[in-house]
């Protein structure tokens, strides 16, 4: 496969890691690690052992912060196979309706999740399950189990169509959306430039699911990924710290409350250069009080349903309270909220985004995404969120 064959997969950005930092770490949890060569062999293995089903199958894989994670999504992809990314936070009748909407064949869960698929298994007798850490019933099978049990079958197989769907993923409101593996590799390009990913990155995930971007974007650039569960904000600090990461990702409220929590309880993280945060903005005031405890500038960046990531703020002068400009090779207009006409600087309305990581079958007859969201735009075409409708 060749260099520009692998870039236009999703899995052959992996592939591509691989190949130019076989030996750099691409996962580090607790003290587990696995390099890219290890982490493509995991994929082959997983691959290999989805060739029965039928093409095109929809794998569901629950985007569990778990170092199988990245094996069972790039695995499936790999396999000819569409991945529906999966919230572990689902509802039992909103994961029922997901398996039913996206047409799941074989959904990759977690243990703790084991009861709600046996209440759902009852009414859909076809499903298939396999698990991310853990057996979650009798004879079951783990990501890691069937790696080794079909690595030796593992083959390559001709690269994909980059504009066929690659992965499904449901918007807050419940609907589906189909990404191309044009739509996510062009995404992971933006997105670790954006981000300032690199070789020598590391990245401190403590999100509490497996944010597709972070991975796409972080597997392009041949960065390390760590994974903190700890749900204290001032652990994924101190772990920055310990890792001497280049980037920690956070949730908005968790920060908050670390900008506003007295207590001196994490070491200041030189090597930090942006705490990158998506949802809600905080405030300019939480913003700067998060700078100063953690030692780096928080980058907010904005990614709505049909799409990646679209706008995010700069490493080098942030505009605080907003998520940024668009992103390379994008186009956003704001309309003003009946929806006919631009809305002028500084004036809410409907937010539009346009551009190769969108979804084009979510989009208009001209590349359009109506996001649902309101927000406005300054002079300088800077995106201000006011109210977020519809957004990943």
């Amino acid at each position: 496969m060749s260099e520009t064959e692998s870039t236009q997969s999703l899995d052959g950005l992996l592939r591509r890691a691989a190949t130019i930092a076989p030996e750099q770490a691409a996962i580090r949890y607790g003290t587990r690690a696995l390099t890219y060569r290890e982490l493509d062999a995991a994929v082959d293995g997983f691959a290999a052992a989805l060739r029965g089903l039928r093409p095109t199958t929809v794998v569901g894989v629950t985007a569990a912060l778990h170092p199988a994670f990245p094996i069972a999504y790039f695995g499936a992809v790999r396999a000819g196979h569409v991945c529906a990314v999966v919230d572990p936070a689902l509802t039992e009748d909103a994961l029922d309706d997901l398996v039913g909407r996206a047409g799941i064949a074989l959904l990759v869960a977690t243990a703790g999740m084991a009861d709600q698929l046996r209440r759902i298994r009852v009414e859909r007798d076809e499903l298939d399950v396999a698990y991310l850490d853990q057996p979650g019933h009798h004879r079951a099978q783990t990501v890691a189990a069937l790696v080794r049990k079909h690595a030796a079958r593992a083959r390559p197989l001709p690269p994909a169509d980059p504009d066929t769907v690659a992965c499904l993923r449901r918007a807050a409101d419940g609907a589906i959306v189909p990404l191309t593996h044009r739509n996510l590799t062009v995404g992971a390009a933006q997105a670790a430039q954006a981000y300032g990913f690199g070789p020598g990155s590391t990245v401190v995930n403590q999100l509490p699911t497996y944010e597709q971007v972070y991975l796409n974007a972080a597997v392009h650039a041949a960065a390390t990924q760590v994974l903190c569960a700890d749900p204290d904000p001032a652990g994924g600090v101190t772990l920055a710290a310990r890792e001497a990461a280049t980037h920690y990702c956070g949730l908005p409220a968790p920060l908050a409350r670390l900008a506003a929590d007295p207590r001196s309880t994490h070491p200041r993280t030189p090597t930090v250069r942006a705490v990158l945060s998506s949802g809600a903005t905080l405030a300019p005031s939480a913003a700067s009080r998060l700078a100063l405890r953690v030692g780096a500038p928080l980058v907010q960046w904005y990614g709505p349903a049909g799409g990646p990531l679209t706008h995010c703020d700069r490493l080098d002068r942030q505009t605080a309270g907003s998520v940024g400009h668009p992103v390379d090779s994008t186009d956003c207009c704001v309309l003003d909220l009946d929806g006919r006409r631009p809305a002028p600087p500084g004036k809410p309305g409907l937010v539009r985004v346009r551009g190769p990581q969108v979804a084009t079958a979510i989009a208009d007859a001209d590349g359009w995404l109506h996001t649902g969201d309101v927000g406005y735009l300054d002079d300088e075409g800077t995106l201000f969120l006011v109210d977020t409708g519809v957004t990943g």
